[in-house]
């Protein structure tokens, strides 16, 4: 299976999808409307989204999903390995830079799907906003001769996330977030990071003629990365303390888990005591309950009078699909 066929059925889209599609940016400053960024996984799919529509659904859905922030999944490859610090990969083109971060995306989630959760998909988008701007800005500079832009940008960005991120501080990403733009002291440092890329990928060493090819070599990410940039003092305002970022982290997880909890009440709570007592009754007799399987399912046959917490209700909707998973239920 090549890395295309691997991404398109692999459950990450799945949930890009679902967080494309519910999560709301709010309306910038001098703007009246809140919206969304379309998350395209496969070629097309925001055009036939929209010609389904009516014409006044296509006004509304043109309103929530502008085109400046609909992005695919080559675009995402390229917004995280820039920021991640490996420009040499991303310009290497799309395709190949998809498959190193669809194969680096496959052995992580196997691992874990943990860490890409609403709060890993709003620092994406603010990586996504720092790329967008830097791809615009690139062309008017006075420095700019043509040429290389999508290697400047990449490495642009990926030098001012490399000097930014340390043990201590890392680039405040939930400030990009918020704010739905990129501050005015990053917006500075990007570019004097943009003019040392353009020099160091148009000046390569002695033999090297093929500049496009000098930039997919990582000894022109680490010829990059070594150089020393004097960034303005402010510059620190677009950083936040390590610890910082870990706590707003731990409340995502902490905010995620309480919502699982409650949405896995409800629905035991929906399902009924009747039901949970054939449940009960059809496990016992089959002997496929742990004792903590039976007495959770007792609290849950008892309803009213006794209400399973949402811990116990998470425990019985999985004992429900253990249990439909060896027949219950079938006729």
């Amino acid at each position: 299976m090549n890395a295309a066929d691997f991404f398109s059925n692999h459950p990450f889209h799945i949930r890009m999808e679902q967080f494309s599609r519910g999560v709301i940016f709010t309306a910038r400053e001098g703007e009246r409307h809140d919206t969304k960024w379309f998350y395209e996984r496969s070629r097309g799919q925001f055009i036939n989204a929209r010609a389904r529509l009516t014409p006044a659904q296509q006004k509304k859905f043109d309103l929530e999903f502008p085109k400046s922030q609909l992005f695919s999944k080559t675009d995402l490859a390229k917004f995280e390995f820039s920021a991640s610090g490996r420009p040499d990969v991303v310009s290497k083109g799309a395709q190949k830079n998809f498959a190193e971060f669809a194969k680096d995306i496959g052995e992580a989630w196997s691992k874990s799907d943990a860490r890409y959760d609403e709060l890993w998909y709003k620092r994406l988008i603010s990586k996504a906003i720092v790329f967008r701007w830097l791809e615009t800005e690139v062309p008017k500079q006075p420095w700019y001769e043509g040429g290389y832009r999508a290697n400047i940008v990449t490495y642009a960005m990926a030098k001012v996330f490399h000097d930014a991120n340390g043990e201590k501080q890392v680039l405040d990403l939930d400030a990009i977030w918020r704010r739905q733009s990129v501050p005015d002291a990053l917006q500075r440092a990007l570019l004097l990071a943009a003019a040392e890329a353009h020099d160091v990928i148009t000046h390569p060493p002695a033999g090297v003629r093929n500049m496009s090819e000098w930039a997919k070599q990582q000894a022109c990410w680490h010829g990059m990365k070594s150089r020393t940039l004097s960034y303005d003092e402010d510059f620190e305002a677009c950083l936040t303390l390590v610890d910082i970022a870990r706590a707003a982290k731990r409340d995502e997880k902490t905010k995620k888990t309480m919502i699982e909890g409650i949405n896995a009440q409800s629905e035991v709570v929906t399902l009924g005591a009747e039901f949970w007592k054939e449940v009960l009754a059809w496990g016992r007799e089959r002997k496929r309950l742990t004792p903590k399987d039976m007495q959770i399912l007792e609290v849950c046959a008892s309803m009213p009078r006794r209400i399973p917490s949402d811990l116990q209700a998470r425990h019985a909707l999985d004992a429900l699909g253990r249990m439909r998973d060896q027949g219950f239920g079938e006729a």
